[in-house]
């Protein structure tokens, strides 16, 4: 995981974002796909669930800041003392790039359907 600083993402009312108050925590398990968290205002104590062979990850984020989250992990995330936060999907954790599909329609198929009428 990755924190990183993200000055171009714009705080709209509209942004699908959640928002947790004084003392709220909730758990957010995350697949499938890399995501990124993102804070919006205030600040969040993140911690990701280990196990045996590694141990769990606690991040402080503030307003602007990005955590990078593998797919398959699991959050839990707390406000201090409030914060308003979204779960992104990077362009890279899509699918690839379709071919795109040309629209004009070809004169010479279009001549060939002609000529078999």
């Amino acid at each position: 995981m990755n924190v990183m600083q993200k000055s171009s993402i714009q705080i709209s009312r509209d942004d699908a974002a959640w928002t947790l108050s004084k003392g709220e925590a909730m758990r957010l398990p995350i697949g499938p796909g890399r995501r990124e968290l993102h804070v919006l205002e205030g600040r969040v104590w993140v911690t990701q669930r280990g196990d045996l062979s590694l141990p769990s990850n606690d991040y402080w984020l503030s307003a602007g800041e990005t955590l990078e989250v593998d797919s398959g992990a699991e959050l839990l995330i707390e406000a201090w003392p409030t914060a308003r936060f979204q779960l992104l999907v990077p362009p890279q954790a899509c699918a690839a790039k379709v071919p795109s599909v040309s629209r004009r329609p070809s004169f010479a198929l279009f001549g060939q359907r002609l000529a078999n009428a």
